[in-house]
């Protein structure tokens, strides 16, 4: 890629909570003399296998897209997507201090930190879904009344191909949401998996959005329906009404409490059908990660949480 003798040192594995990425940390080393350049750098290799169907590309191109946006995002330096040089392919971005820990969610000592990062996080999402989506010509996108129906489709499609027994209750949701799609108020750069343990942060700062695998344009509602959800929730330093309030101040537009209400069911159902396709490559043995075999047990949080939401419209 370079063109010329790169040195690398310091090679070492991120800890990580993550699945569909395994990060590297590493130091490259070119130039001489007055063109010496050092470049801190993390390579994030695709899992073989696991709870995700993505490509390397999409997430890559998306960083590289919002440098310069005001997004907090690390510097796209190179894409493989070949596999043919350790295995697996992989893209290398800049290195930027910071971590991505949710032990601290559960802190006490942690919490007036923790507050200042989600308020933190609430105003980036607001400055995402405010950059320009020609940014973004890389990803397909709908119109404003079918983004919904689309991100529903995708994703009982990942459901109907990996589930291993029925799944009537989940059968029974995507009913219930397909008969009440809400209509986005406009089109915007969506996250994907915008929450606590895909940020870093330094301190009380906010350092930088990470983990861009699930990025699409659609309803940046879907972000917000998201980010509190119980696994990764601020809610002990940072009330969601209180984000919410962070986020409109930030520039980003209140969605009404139903159409909200749509996207925290929505988030329900996909993070169980991305349970669920972790379950089947273990079955398939696609993976061999313990971390992956018993994902299904995890529904059943999930779906009482759809309970709640659903109250006696159920």
């Amino acid at each position: 890629e370079m063109g010329e003798s790169v040195t690398v040192t310091d090679l070492e594995p991120v800890s990580s909570v993550g699945n569909a990425r395994d990060p590297w940390f590493f130091i490259a080393r070119w130039g001489h003399n007055e063109r010496s350049v050092e470049q801190r750098c993390v390579m994030l290799v695709k899992a073989a296998a696991g709870q995700l169907e993505t490509t390397l590309r999409p997430e890559f191109a998306t960083i590289a897209a919002l440098a310069g946006s005001g997004v907090p995002v690390p510097k796209a330096l190179w894409l493989e997507e070949t596999g043919r040089f350790i295995g697996r392919p992989f893209f290398i971005t800049g290195w930027l201090p910071g971590t991505a820990d949710t032990r601290v969610l559960r802190g006490a000592e942690h919490v007036s930190a923790i507050r200042s990062v989600a308020q933190e996080l609430a105003a980036v999402a607001a400055q995402l879904h405010a950059v320009d989506t020609d940014r973004a010509a890389h990803l397909s996108s709908s119109e404003p009344k079918e983004v919904a129906a689309a991100q529903l489709a995708f994703w009982r499609d990942q459901f109907e191909r990996h589930r291993l027994e029925p799944h009537p209750e989940l059968v029974y949701v995507f009913s219930w949401l397909a008969q009440r799609r809400p209509v986005a108020r406009r089109i915007s750069i969506v996250h994907g998996d915008l929450r606590f343990g895909n940020i870093l942060y330094d301190g009380d700062r906010l350092t930088a959005l990470l983990d861009w695998e699930m990025v699409h344009l659609g309803d940046p509602v879907e972000d917000l329906g998201w980010v509190y959800r119980a696994l990764w929730s601020p809610l002990r330093s940072l009330p969601f009404e209180e984000f919410l309030v962070a986020y409109q101040q930030a520039g980003g537009h209140l969605p009404e409490p139903e159409h909200l209400r749509w996207y925290q069911i929505f988030s329900e159902i996909k993070h169980s059908v991305i349970s669920l396709t972790a379950g089947r490559s273990f079955a398939d043995k696609a993976t061999s990660s313990l971390r992956h075999a018993d994902r299904a047990a995890t529904i059943p949080a999930f779906m009482t949480r759809v309970w709640e939401l659903l109250g006696e419209t159920c």
